[in-house]
């Protein structure tokens, strides 16, 4: 049986104009992007590496150590579906070490749209990389200065830094936009307990007077 919500209309324009507020009002929401402001990103993107990195932050929600982490064995393909497993770790400076690799837990992200998995595929085959070698041979500090570069290029941020864990925190908000379980979410981004996700429903809460529209007091 497929999931009931099979369609979503969202007013990104509202939500970009509301966002704002939101911040100023919540200290504890993190900084977003939302689903246009991140297409436009990674459409100036041109460097294969570096798109495939900020395109996985965003289709996974992997923090950026998990991203740098993946190696060709990560992928799954059993004919059915087509994913990642990512071992889940804290982001910290450079590249993760072998002692936090080894004591990682994994969650397994499944990627279900074709031209991503096509350029991952083409990305895998050109690089000829061994089977446990990481694929991404850059630090997170590389990854930041590329994205501070690629915010200049488009013309500026929105009045908030954007980072790598923005891409994270995005990726948890267009789930819930789109009305898919709390606890799920929660799950994908490798929370320990669904509390850690909750934050990011402030930004249903907070929009909330289209849920009012039709209820009549008088």
């Amino acid at each position: 049986m497929d999931f009931p919500i099979q369609e979503v209309t969202i007013d990104w324009k509202r939500l970009v104009a509301k966002r704002p507020l939101l911040l100023e009002t919540l200290d504890e929401m993190p900084k977003y992007l939302l689903k246009p402001e991140v297409l436009e990103l990674l459409e100036y993107e041109t460097k294969p590496m570096h798109n495939l990195i900020l395109d996985l932050m965003w289709t996974t929600g992997a923090r950026i150590s998990e991203v740098l982490a993946i190696t060709p064995a990560s992928f799954q393909d059993d004919g059915y579906e087509f994913g990642v497993i990512l071992k889940t770790l804290k982001q910290g400076p450079g590249r993760p070490s072998k002692r936090s690799l080894q004591r990682s837990t994994k969650r397994y992200i499944p990627i279900l749209e074709r031209d991503l998995q096509k350029r991952l595929h083409s990305y895998l085959y050109m690089g000829k990389f061994r089977k446990d070698e990481r694929i991404f041979p850059i630090t997170r500090q590389a990854v930041s200065a590329n994205i501070d570069r690629l915010i200049e290029q488009v013309g500026g941020e929105p009045p908030f830094k954007i980072g790598c864990h923005t891409f994270r925190h995005s990726f948890a908000v267009h789930l819930l936009l789109h009305g898919r379980p709390l606890k799920f979410v929660s799950q994908l981004l490798g929370h320990r307990s669904v509390e850690s996700t909750e934050v990011y429903t402030n930004v249903l809460k907070f929009d909330g007077a289209h849920f009012l529209e039709g209820v009549e007091f008088h």
